[in-house]
């Protein structure tokens, strides 16, 4: 073989092997950028594992565009958060510059919808609720896809059988009722004390609420059980 042709064949060759190296770079770092789009997802859905939806993640931003990205820019949700499927704006910060993603995403999982009949003011059964499984596209925002935070939550208004449970529809239970004479705790470093007083307000586990003592003097606290409320101080 002359020796120019040879030339030729090995300057070809290089440049194909820097340009097969060039889409191998681009690829691993768009699927990086796709598994950190699915971890900034998955942390705002804060869904346990096991009833995570599985997530398809289609980058709509051009190749070149996202080439100019740093190895790891840190993402945040741009817009309506309040829906997981369909278009999806990312803000992509890298240092003092930010970058807007376009992505679409697409999600198969497991949703909850009424069994029977649920009343108003009815607390949700185990039993009132059956499972299905497909795209979760197309389905309501505010969608329930762990059981456990429907059962034992109260029915704000009548659901049918067969109507998807979401979040609007259903509320915590109330542990205290406004009117009800609540037994609460002052805690802080070294002392307790505990005084009755009188609900303002209706609270679930966990919730803020205001009392007023027999002497007027108004307290806000949160409900840790069934009648009772804590004042942590500082």
């Amino acid at each position: 073989m002359p020796k120019k042709l040879i030339q030729l064949v090995n300057v070809n060759g290089l440049i194909l092997m820097l340009l097969m190296a060039t889409m191998f770079s681009a690829a691993a770092n768009e699927n990086n950028l796709t598994d950190q789009i699915i971890r900034l997802l998955n942390n705002t859905m804060n869904l346990p594992v096991p009833v995570r939806p599985e997530l398809d993640i289609t980058l709509l931003t051009p190749s070149a565009q996202l080439a100019t990205l740093c190895a790891k820019p840190v993402l945040s949700l741009s817009g309506n958060t309040g829906r997981l499927t369909g278009l999806h704006t990312l803000i992509a910060q890298c240092d003092a510059k930010r970058r807007f993603l376009q992505v679409e995403v697409r999600a198969t999982g497991t949703w909850w919808q009424a069994r029977r009949q649920i009343r108003r003011g009815e607390t949700v059964s185990q039993q009132d609720i059956q499972p299905l499984r497909g795209s979760l596209e197309h389905l309501p925002a505010g969608l329930l896809l762990d059981a456990r935070t429907i059962i034992g939550r109260v029915a704000l208004r009548a659901i049918h059988p067969g109507e998807n449970l979401v979040e609007g529809q259903l509320r915590h239970r109330w542990v205290i009722n406004a009117g009800d004479n609540v037994n609460v705790s002052y805690q802080g470093e070294g002392f307790k004390i505990s005084v009755t007083a009188k609900a303002l307000d209706n609270a679930a586990l966990g919730q803020r609420l205001r009392l007023k003592t027999a002497s007027g003097q108004l307290l806000s606290a949160t409900a840790t059980s069934e009648g009772k409320a804590t004042v942590v101080t500082t």
